[in-house]
């Protein structure tokens, strides 16, 4: 309980002196698609929805972004379709250049909420991913992403989530 304690006081102190000094923050809602496929595993790819929440602060050119999304990921192998849907919470960093451009990297953690019948689904994924944003005025945005998994998405299987995502994002912030 001490060591609780001490983390968020140390929590609330960061984020005050995050909050004085930064530029801008960002709250907003963000859909789109994405087009997932596992590697390793010669599977066609899977079409899906992604959309979620969320947040962010902006430092001049330097930004940091959290979203809370859902992602529906998978494929199709051996006639059988893999289905799986996670809770993703991808930590991104985003470097602004010529006004309405941004270059994103940054870790994704992802949780499976729903997974497929055919092979069983790893709990837990950690990938990392990487884009281009678009600023369309102060409240409109475009992210292009490519994720890439590190973690086996399957038990007793070699292969990887990896997906392409388009979505549209709007700040209320």
């Amino acid at each position: 309980m001490k060591n609780f304690i001490k983390y968020f006081a140390f929590s609330i102190c960061l984020l005050t002196a995050i909050n004085s000094n930064s530029q801008s923050l960002s709250l907003g809602v963000k859909g789109g698609i994405n087009y997932a496929s596992i590697s390793n595993i010669n599977a066609d790819g899977r079409l899906g929805f992604t959309g979620g929440a969320f947040i962010g602060l902006r430092f001049n050119a330097l930004a940091l972004q959290t979203e809370f999304l859902f992602s529906q990921q998978g494929g199709r192998f051996l006639e059988n379709d893999i289905e799986t849907d996670y809770a993703l919470v991808p930590v991104i960093m985003k470097l602004h250049f010529l006004r309405i451009f941004n270059l994103q990297f940054g870790p994704q953690f992802s949780y499976l909420i729903n997974g497929s019948p055919f092979l069983e689904s790893e709990k837990l994924d950690l990938s990392g991913a990487v884009g281009l944003g678009l600023s369309l005025g102060s409240s409109l945005h475009i992210d292009a992403r490519y994720n890439f998994g590190f973690t086996d998405a399957f038990k007793g299987a070699s292969g990887n989530n990896r997906f392409i995502s388009l979505a549209l994002g709007l700040s209320f912030l």
